[in-house]
């Protein structure tokens, strides 16, 4: 059998022996691990712009997901309907036609607020809001330009258990 190698503090290798062994790490292993990492990112770029791709496009997803949860909630806690339905369900009900100023959507425009071009992207607007007792469901969402949802706000407080969209 070989002797084992030493393995000392300060290095890269030392870091990872504190980790296997559940210890923190002494500040020359942190600084040594993090040194690796950044000569790691300089050698593959390819891989580090990949990565960072990949998480980009999950982190989306995942926001938009989270999202979706926060509305059913809200919905379930005022004691609203929740009935589930997918984007591709309400743009096959409604069409892509701003229900609140009639004018095609852009749907390669980007759906989130802040980025260049969003106010022609695609948002869902509940047309009666879950505060004033809308269900969360797909005869109670309408497809609306981000600007004109964003704009419209809670307008339609007093009107909304009336209002007719059909």
């Amino acid at each position: 059998m070989t002797p084992r190698k030493e393995i000392k503090c300060g290095t890269y290798s030392g870091y990872q022996r504190h980790y296997r062994q559940k210890e923190t790490a002494c500040a020359e292993c942190k600084a040594a691990a993090v040194q690796y990492v950044i000569e790691y990112q300089k050698r593959n770029p390819e891989k580090m712009r990949l990565r960072r791709r990949k998480y980009q496009r999950t982190s989306l997803a995942r926001k938009a997901a989270r999202a979706r949860q926060k509305v059913r909630r809200r919905a379930r806690l005022k004691g609203n309907r929740v009935e589930y339905y997918t984007l591709k369900e309400v743009l096959e009900k409604y069409g892509t036609i701003c229900y609140l100023c009639n004018l095609e959507i852009d749907m390669s425009a980007p759906r989130h607020c802040g980025i260049e071009g969003w106010e022609n992207g695609l948002h869902l607007d509940h047309v009666i809001d879950i505060q004033y007792g809308g269900a969360d469901a797909l005869d109670n969402v309408r497809p609306t330009h981000a600007l004109c949802n964003v704009s419209k706000r809670s307008r339609n407080d007093e009107k909304a258990p009336t209002q007719d969209f059909s």
